[in-house]
């Protein structure tokens, strides 16, 4: 079969989804080619967290509120067509395990302006009546707003929302991909699309594309563990930020334990050691927890990230009509749908992309 699209789009993790959903949404045809399955890389986490405060400081990140307003409205917008239950806003603790850590969390939310309903310091008295049970020094944040995700499912439900609207959708074939009178081509196994443009949202995998090879990605490997309470309902109904993440599953009684961050890694599989390092983290916040959970299962992904900590969305600087969007990092939730109207908005209206996303900050170092 022979397509025509204006728009292909490489990939169906958070990034590639999102923007073929604000280009569909726009009038322009669009096709999604996935060489694996949906949500086979790091985007497929089986548990995520929409979190505006990052770090140990629990900083507001960048753009936290139209990022936040972009992904709740998404949420809701996919759950509606959804057959079962894929995210809850159930809440998020962020607890000071540390003197030192409290004074500087504490002295953080003061000089940040919050939107009202945001967060709120609690001290350590309120954090443990919250949640009898956790470690804590001095108190911490409680994130009302929190959101609790199953990425997975997430993105099942996303593809099949927009299959159901018009999207063309291939997945398990590899692209190749040739340029052809100003457009380009991509050849599948028993297809050829025809795109006027194409858009790069593969991932870990752009660190091998010989189109983007020369961008200064960093791959971090992240493990998760599933744990079962063993038939008994946690004694919590939200989520907690403490060295890693607890995540609540509200389908059953069982919690996503992340996630590891590994620079230096040798094999993409989940092992031993990362299931040892995310059982200690766990001891150091909920110590009764750790002792009582029982494994279910352990995943692993790779994550793109910059030196500066940000995406990259733009043009490429000699292919006017190649677009890339990636290294959302650890963000990717809260990022995805509001960088992907941001950046239609900028093909569509010619808006100034924002300076710290915008590829020009590597293609004019490159030049």
């Amino acid at each position: 079969m022979h397509h025509q699209t204006d728009f292909c789009v490489l990939g169906a993790g958070l990034a590639g989804l999102s923007v073929a959903d604000t280009l569909q949404e726009h009038g322009f045809k669009t096709i999604v080619i996935e060489k694996n399955a949906i949500g086979s890389g790091a985007s497929g986490t089986p548990g995520g967290l929409v979190n505006p405060a990052t770090g140990r400081r629990g900083i507001k990140v960048w753009k936290a509120e139209e990022g936040y307003r972009a992904i709740a409205e998404n949420l809701e917008k996919i759950q509606q067509h959804a057959d079962e239950a894929f995210y809850q806003k159930n809440g998020l603790l962020r607890p000071a395990l540390l003197e030192k850590m409290a004074q500087k969390m504490k002295e953080q939310y003061d000089q940040t302006l919050w939107p009202d309903g945001w967060c709120q310091w609690k001290s350590e008295a309120e954090i443990k009546e919250l949640h009898p049970g956790i470690r804590c020094v001095d108190g911490g944040l409680w994130l009302p707003i929190g959101l609790t995700v199953d990425v997975g499912s997430y993105l099942q439900a996303y593809a099949k929302y927009l299959v159901g609207t018009g999207l063309s959708l291939k997945t398990g074939t590899h692209p190749y991909l040739t340029e052809n009178n100003g457009g380009w081509e991509i050849e599948l196994a028993t297809d050829t699309v025809q795109a006027e443009n194409i858009v790069f949202s593969i991932g870990a995998q752009t660190k091998r594309s010989f189109w983007w090879d020369w961008l200064p990605l960093e791959l971090t490997k992240g493990q998760t563990a599933t744990y079962s309470t063993n038939g008994e309902p946690l004694s919590f109904s939200h989520s907690i930020s403490s060295l890693g993440y607890i995540a609540q599953n509200h389908k059953d009684n069982s919690f996503i334990q992340g996630s590891t961050y590994e620079h230096d890694f040798n094999h993409l599989r989940p092992d031993k050691k990362g299931r040892q390092y995310l059982r200690k983290r766990m001891r150091r916040t909920l110590p009764k927890l750790a002792e009582e959970a029982t494994l279910v299962d352990q995943w692993a992904g790779i994550r793109v990230f910059t030196p500066d900590k940000k995406p990259i969305l733009g043009r490429h600087p000699i292919h006017n009509n190649m677009h890339i969007f990636t290294a959302l990092g650890s963000k990717g939730l809260l990022y995805s749908k509001f960088l992907a109207n941001h950046y239609v908005d900028h093909l569509i209206n010619r808006t100034d992309l924002f300076p710290e996303i915008d590829i020009a900050r590597y293609t004019k170092a490159r030049h």
